[in-house]
């Protein structure tokens, strides 16, 4: 066993596809197959449920994949001991929640200037899937809610806070100067889907405040609650920030009162950090992206 082979199993789980695996590794697929079945012989069991194309990890696949991602944390932590002034190389994997994402790619631009070899793989996921990401080690940092009970544990690093505003088609509806949470009940709503986090806050501030709402419409596709604000359906609360990604739409956006909900980075504590990590964490803290 060596660590080409847990690396080549860590690419497959993550890119879920042979083809895409290999080109991740620099190796042609027959090669990236062959070390992964050597790897199974090794160990003797398997490690990957074939088909005619991959259908994920066994169970012992699965543990085996958690052991490998500590392997090769620890081996690059070992590299950068030796050679700190070394090139930084390889693949660095961030999360984000769809109101970050704006945050996230202002800061590639830097990440690339500074690190040319760095190869970086951006996910828009829910609040829940960046936690399970980062707990799996197949994140390697994230962009999220600081304060939602899923990510606590982490270690993290405040950025900014996210306010929530109402949001309405111009064309459509008026609404007031300085809105007041109560004026919810005043028009259809269209929200996400409970299980959102944008959601869960408003659901939070509506409780704070003694009211309860019934929405028209629900949906959990950001892009699509933009449609049906677009085509005057009702009326949303978002983030600030997050209404600002639909550029194309004429909306009207007013702050609502209220403190805002804390985001910032998020990795894993009491493991080593990697090259990669470690880079990223330091172009973000010298640019002052968000700080």
């Amino acid at each position: 066993m060596d660590h080409r082979q847990l690396a080549f199993l860590c690419a497959l789980a993550r890119e879920r596809h042979f083809g895409r695996a290999a080109a991740a590794c620099h190796v042609t697929q027959p090669t990236l197959s062959a070390r992964i079945k050597q790897l199974e012989e090794e160990l003797g069991t398997p490690l990957i449920r074939r088909g005619r194309r991959f259908e994920g990890l066994t169970a012992e696949g699965e543990r085996v994949l958690k052991h490998a991602r500590l392997i090769l944390d620890e081996f690059d932590a070992l590299r950068s001991e030796l050679d700190a002034d070394a090139p930084v190389f390889g693949r660095l994997s961030i999360g984000s929640v769809p109101s970050a994402l704006d945050e996230a790619t202002a800061f590639l631009p830097r990440l690339r200037q500074a690190h040319p070899g760095l190869a970086v793989t951006l996910r828009e996921l829910a609040t829940g899937a960046l936690a399970q990401g980062l707990e799996t080690g197949e994140l390697d940092l994230a962009l999220g809610y600081l304060d939602s009970p899923a990510m606590a544990g982490f270690a993290h690093r405040p950025l900014y806070q996210e306010y929530p505003a109402l949001v309405a088609s111009r064309e459509h509806f008026e609404l007031p100067e300085r809105p007041e949470w109560r004026d919810l009940t005043r028009f259809p709503l269209c929200l996400l889907t409970p299980e959102m986090q944008q959601r869960r806050l408003l659901d939070t501030h509506l409780l704070d405040s003694g009211l309860a709402v019934a929405p028209l419409f629900q949906t959990d596709s950001i892009a699509a609650l933009g449609e049906f604000l677009h085509a005057g359906l009702g009326v949303t609360v978002l983030s600030e920030r997050l209404v600002s990604q639909w550029a194309g739409l004429d909306l009207e956006v007013r702050r609502l009162p209220g403190g805002g909900a804390r985001m910032g980075l998020l990795w894993r504590a009491g493991h080593p950090r990697n090259r990669h990590l470690e880079a990223a964490l330091d172009v973000w803290r010298t640019a002052g992206a968000g700080l």
